[in-house]
């Protein structure tokens, strides 16, 4: 009886040691990888940028951009700045937003108690959205479209040369939030 387990265990420590050698076999077989055809152009990759602003609002790029920066409002929003590839007007972004507890002290990239801005209303959807268009003393423009969905607070926030007027910023930052951003 002895030497039945004595030849069991044999067995089974061959076993151990013959399943490792092909593990290490396996392991240092490289297979051959394709070359590059050089002929071919090479392609642009459209990659879709998505950044999160709430559990129903998520901003979709309809172009490519560079994320700058991107952070938490209050711990229930979110922020995000960006820069955009187009030679459009609008060449930076900050993209926010809160909930309701929150909206009374929300913290505007530019916020001016003295000056009257240039306020347009736009229909979005169903509701109602503001553009607030101030003008900054270095020949600037900065403009910040607000609206309101399922309880938080969204918020658009852009500086521009003042080569454009201020409704016309307004209504290219509305066209440009309603291309971009998707509602569930």
């Amino acid at each position: 009886m002895k030497w039945v387990i004595k030849i069991l265990l044999g067995l089974v420590l061959f076993l151990i040691l013959d399943c490792q050698s092909t593990k290490e076999q396996k392991a240092t077989i490289k297979p051959e990888l394709p070359k590059p055809n050089q002929n071919l152009e090479p392609k642009k990759v459209h990659l879709t940028k998505e950044l999160r602003l709430t559990y129903h609002a998520v901003w979709v790029a309809k172009e490519n951009f560079e994320l700058l920066k991107s952070g938490s409002i209050f711990g229930t929003g979110n922020s995000y700045e960006i820069r955009l590839d187009a030679e459009g007007k609008i060449q930076w972004l900050r993209l926010s937003s809160t909930d309701r507890e929150n909206q009374s002290q929300f913290p505007y990239f530019y916020k001016d108690e003295v000056q009257n801005p240039d306020v347009s209303y736009f229909v979005w959807g169903t509701k109602k959205c503001s553009v607030l268009v101030f003008s900054q003393s270095d020949s600037q423009l900065y403009a910040r479209w607000e609206g309101i969905h399922n309880g938080f607070l969204l918020v658009f926030e852009t500086i521009t040369s003042h080569s454009t007027g201020p409704k016309e910023l307004a209504k290219d930052l509305h066209e440009m939030v309603l291309q971009s951003l998707e509602l569930y």
